[in-house]
């Protein structure tokens, strides 16, 4: 189940991001790589929307996209819409959009050890990035970094501004990272896999510190993982990802509870449940096959050769993303075409 103590925030209904219909395709000598390919979906003020999926899915892609900082040759976004705050960012020049990234919008990258430049102090680096959105002294903005560090909970926040980020642990570098993302109180935070790579403590930690930080800021976060766990226990709503496509929204607490989509069943049955012994303990199931190659994508329904409810009409229709619920939407043509939807026993 999802975690419902989440929900006690101020979430209100109008949008503060909009994506509609976005496609961010890579040409390569291989082929076209449609790694984003007709993404649609919202966040509001407050909240925070889980983006999951396996690796490939599309979902860093999709946030890169959002951040116009999709490497171009070989990468472009050929389609769709982003609006934030009712702005366009796709028309936006990239003198606006430097108002935007940092100040407006930011992110929390992979890894922070290749995030943070390793030959320049903490100091250096979180005082530049103050310095470029805020109209402050070099002095404002140092006692800005030393009070966001210990928002974070870096002890001795002074003193360890002057380390480089080798002189930190992988959890006190993702808290630098979150520091710096926080510096100019964006509205919107992009996590991308916040917790890879940190222990079950630390990522406990993070995800706390995420959760404080947004009661307090009242700011809406991206949250991009390929883990349920966390889904369930930070997320508002949630979008699955498969082969660059959404393929479920809804709720957390109802995707957890009464998910539609084949591939969804597939993630939550992958995930060990702890049962009385008396119950007996199944087996874990894994999804068969591979994911797609996105370069030479075949008619029909992406995920058809890899699911055991496939019906001919699979390997020819593509199925829509429509609602099968309200506000419950699923790209399947076990709903499009009325038949008895199985359910995930």
């Amino acid at each position: 189940m999802a975690n419902q103590d989440k929900k006690n925030r101020q979430v209100t209904g109008t949008s503060l991001l909009e994506v509609r219909n976005l496609k961010t395709h890579f040409f390569t000598k291989a082929g076209v790589v449609k790694a984003v390919d007709g993404v649609t979906f919202d966040i509001k003020p407050g909240e925070t929307l889980g983006i999951v999926g396996e690796s490939g899915s599309g979902k860093s892609m999709t946030a890169m996209s959002i951040m116009r900082l999709i490497p171009s040759p070989p990468g472009k976004i050929v389609g769709g819409e982003i609006e934030f705050e009712g702005k366009n960012l796709l028309s936006m020049s990239e003198k606006e959009l430097k108002k935007i990234r940092g100040n407006e919008i930011s992110m929390i990258f992979q890894d922070p050890m290749t995030s943070l430049n390793p030959v320049f102090t903490i100091k250096k680096q979180m005082v530049e990035t103050i310095l470029t959105h805020q109209d402050m002294t070099k002095k404002e903005a140092i006692d800005r970094a030393v009070e966001l560090l210990d928002l974070v909970g870096i002890p001795d926040a002074r003193a360890r501004l002057n380390n480089y980020p080798h002189e930190f642990s992988g959890g006190m570098r993702q808290r630098v990272m979150i520091a710096m993302a926080l510096s100019c109180d964006p509205k919107l935070l992009i996590a991308d896999e916040p917790t890879t790579a940190l222990d079950v403590t630390i990522q406990a930690q993070i995800l706390d510190l995420l959760n404080r930080l947004q009661e307090e800021m009242g700011m809406s976060i991206m949250m991009i993982t390929h883990d349920l766990g966390v889904v369930a226990e930070v997320c508002d709503r949630v979008m699955v990802m498969y082969a660059g496509q959404p393929v479920e929204f809804t709720e957390a607490a109802t995707l957890f509870d009464h998910p539609k989509h084949p591939y969804t069943w597939g993630l939550l049955n992958s995930i060990p449940k702890i049962t009385k012994k008396k119950e007996g303990q199944k087996r874990l199931e894994a999804i068969p096959g591979l994911p797609p190659d996105l370069r030479n994508l075949e008619a029909g329904c992406h995920f058809a050769p890899r699911c055991k409810h496939a019906m001919d009409s699979c390997y020819s229709k593509n199925p829509s993303y429509e609602p099968c619920e309200p506000d419950h939407f699923v790209r399947c043509l076990l709903y499009e075409e009325k038949e008895e939807v199985l359910s995930n026993d």
